[in-house]
């Protein structure tokens, strides 16, 4: 019963997260990623998303918060991406139709 309680861990073991420096995922255009894992951040925009994958610490676009909070509850989704089952493949930098850029990625099993 208690343990829904217990902090998930969303990080692969062995990941030295002082040794990884940030980046936004727009530096990694064309990329594919193996992610190591996440974690959530609160910042001056609300909570935030950080993927560890290729050595970095990789900041995320806001809509991916939701997608790694489904990761994070499916038991069988986040076992899979810990054993490195899960990449960040087509990332590319778009424009919108208010004249702003975005970067746009796919989730895919690897």
């Amino acid at each position: 019963m208690f343990e829904n309680l217990n902090a998930k861990r969303t990080i692969r073991e062995g990941i030295d997260l002082q040794a990884l420096n940030f980046v936004k995922l727009s530096d990694l255009t064309g990329a594919i990623i193996k992610v190591d894992g996440f974690f959530f951040t609160e910042g001056r925009y609300g909570e935030q998303l950080v993927v560890v994958g290729n050595n970095y610490k990789i900041n995320m676009p806001a809509r991916a918060v939701k997608q790694f909070h489904q990761i994070e509850e499916d038991g069988q989704m986040l076992k899979a991406l810990l054993e490195g089952h899960c990449c960040i493949k087509d990332i590319a930098v778009v424009n919108t139709k208010n004249g702003r850029s975005t970067t746009v990625y796919k989730l895919a099993d690897c």
